[in-house]
């Protein structure tokens, strides 16, 4: 039996403060071939992303990655393209797959980021995929997830992952722990990836609090990854919906019925989040509170998450 370890179960250390303002602190991070404004961006979920959060993001020097269910993937691209924005997209690891990466190596089209996005990517079908791509898109930055162990970083980057994105039902539309009796907290998979990681860990699943960020690089994340955090704005997916004078908007996860559209390996439930406005506030708040985490820790940067000290609680 091992123990495990959550966001709620740990906090971190205050150190001296060495900057006159938490405003001097930077949350800017290199990722790839490109420096983003923060560590963190929402989940590549249907309920969550759709092309206006993706130009919404991009225009703002934020990360983003487009979900890849019932998307024309080529024409998101293009369009992207166009405008001169960055494109960062997901795929499977079935065979109509393979065909929408030919039909992008064919046009051809640039493509920044790709995401390989299965639940398990700890699998050959993976490792075969990823094989395809590094022929096809060598320059492509490659994000291989999600996997949630050690002895799994270590196959998917010796098999050429760029990055890796772990996590396993974590989410709180993700009901594969209740269903399968599978998952894992997200302190210790952080850990544990991070012991052997050589390659940039983005933590997928498990935010409640924007404090769980700080935490999450602190264990070990270079970004992190959050589905309901992003979900209910103006920017987000999904239409508003007015229930007894209050409105919402939905939010479910990739492996529901409700994204599939067929009852098959349910592993996803939907609920309501209440609309939440222009979601400029919510990135100017997620950077003024990593700024405040910065200079809590006695740093400038986010370099300073490499010598945070975490108290178990």
């Amino acid at each position: 039996m091992e123990k495990q370890l959550g966001y709620q179960n740990i906090f971190l250390k205050p150190q001296k403060c060495i900057v006159e303002s938490r405003k001097k602190c930077s949350t800017s991070i290199v990722l790839g071939h490109q420096t983003f404004d923060m560590p963190v961006y929402p989940a590549n979920m249907k309920s969550v992303v759709d092309i206006g959060t993706c130009k919404f993001l991009a225009r703002n020097n934020w990360f983003y990655t487009m979900h890849r269910f019932g998307v024309d993937v080529l024409d998101f691209i293009i369009e992207m393209n166009k405008e001169g924005l960055f494109t960062s997209i997901s795929i499977g690891i079935n065979e109509e797959s393979y065909k929408i990466l030919e039909k992008i190596y064919q046009e051809p089209l640039h493509v920044d980021y790709i995401t390989i996005d299965v639940a398990n990517a700890w699998s050959e079908k993976t490792h075969k995929m990823i094989s395809f791509i590094k022929e096809k898109f060598p320059e492509t930055f490659l994000i291989v997830g999600n996997v949630a162990t050690s002895e799994a970083i270590k196959d998917i980057q010796n098999w050429g992952a760029s990055g890796a994105k772990i996590g396993l039902a974590g989410g709180s539309v993700c009901i594969t722990k209740n269903k399968t009796g599978v998952a894992r907290l997200m302190v210790s998979t952080i850990l544990d990836c991070y012991k052997v990681s050589e390659i940039p860990l983005i933590a997928d699943g498990g935010i409640v609090e924007h404090g769980d960020i700080a935490k999450a690089i602190a264990c070990g994340a270079t970004m992190v990854m959050a589905g309901s955090l992003f979900a209910g704005y103006d920017q987000s997916a999904g239409s508003i919906i007015e229930i007894e004078d209050t409105e919402y908007k939905e939010y479910y996860g990739s492996a529901s019925k409700h994204n599939k559209n067929k009852i098959k390996n349910i592993e996803g439930k939907k609920t309501l989040v209440k609309y939440r406005g222009d979601m400029n506030r919510l990135l100017t708040e997620l950077k003024e509170d990593l700024q405040s985490s910065i200079s809590y820790l006695g740093g400038s940067d986010l370099k300073i998450f490499k010598t945070a000290i975490c108290y178990e609680i």
